[in-house]
Formats: structure tokens, sequence, C-alpha cells
């Protein structure tokens, strides 16, 4: 017996939920959903990268982190499926963040720290049947010194109750069987420790 055997199951359970019927709470709470599954095995040594993606209404979030030349590459695409406008009323003028968290959920890197946005309330939008991307980049030296403690890389826009969580690229070899983990955030409280 496999040690996966019952991941499937849970994978079309959580599918089947529908996430424009949870009610958008202003509380500091949050819950979490995560599904691992296996995939096939590698022969070679590579670095995987990770996914993940859920929707709610006509909204598709997806996470995408790779490793490149040393360099580690985040990527949040937002995709609005519906045919008006999907608008976000932001508090400052930051749209969206990235972090990456060790075992224990302390936060190893976060994008905007450091950063200066300015503190008008500000929107963002993406216009009906389009995408848009945000990124951030970890260059080799920053990336380093977090590689060796870093599990989970977080995103999310910015004053949406939304976060998604998938794991860091990790390295496969003949030997190790590769899994996709995916997770999704939801609420408005504090997910990571500063």
């Amino acid at each position: 017996m496999k040690k996966y055997t019952l991941i499937p199951a849970l994978a079309l359970a959580v599918g089947a939920i529908s996430f424009s019927s949870i009610p958008v709470a202003s509380a500091s709470f949050g819950t979490g959903i995560g599904v691992s599954f296996p995939t096939s095995g590698s022969h070679s040594s590579e670095i995987v990268p990770s996914y993940a993606a859920f929707s709610f209404d006509k909204i598709v979030e997806e996470l995408t982190v790779e490793e490149k030349h040393g360099r580690l590459i985040m990527e949040l695409k937002v995709t609005n499926d519906g045919d008006s406008d999907y608008s976000i009323a932001h508090r400052d003028g930051q749209v969206y963040d990235f972090a990456i968290l060790d075992k224990n959920g302390k936060t190893l890197y976060k994008w905007s720290d450091g950063m200066a946005f300015t503190q008008a309330l500000t929107s963002s939008s993406v216009a009906a049947h389009k995408s848009e991307v945000y990124t951030a980049e970890l260059d080799r030296k920053a990336y380093r010194k977090i590689k060796d403690d870093g599990v989970l890389v977080t995103a999310w826009l910015v004053d949406t109750p939304y976060k998604i969580t998938t794991r860091m690229p990790t390295k496969v070899g003949s030997s190790t069987p590769v899994t996709l983990h995916g997770g999704i955030i939801i609420g408005n409280g504090p997910w990571y420790d500063d």
C-alpha cells in the first residue's frame, strides 16, 4: 500500500468546494487547505519547480516558484475569466507580496520588507478576460542564505482574504518521488511569524 493512497480522494473532495460560497470575514482568523499527491519519480538529479493554483468566483490565482541559474523566481498570475473587471481597494500603494517561510512558519524573506509604498488609498484591477502577473526574484547571494531553511513560498494580493502557498523547488533524484503540493489560506489573520 502506497503512502499516498487516500490523497486522490482528498483532492477530489477539495476540488468540489465552491470558494464563492465561503463568506469573507473581517475578523483576524483563517483556515488552510493543502493537497499532496505523488507523480512519477525522476532518474536524474534535477531541481523541480513548484506550482499551486486555486479559483474563486471567476478569478484564478496561480503561484509558480522556480530556481533558475542559482536565483529564485516567484510568480503570482491572477486571471479574470469574468465579464467585468476584478477590482481591489488597497490601504496603501502595495498591491501584492511574497514570503518564504521555514518549517516552523518563521518568515525568512518577505518581498516588501524594506520597501516604501505610498500611504494613500489606491486600487488595482484585473480586466475582464485578462491576466496580471506579479513577480519577485531572489538573487544568488540572497537565495543561497535561505535555500536550506526555506520550506514554503506564499503569495497574495494585498487586502484580499486569499493567500496561496506551495513548497520551495526541490531537488529530486532516482530514489526521490516527485509530489505536487499546493495550498490556500483563507482569512485575514496572521499566517506567519515575523
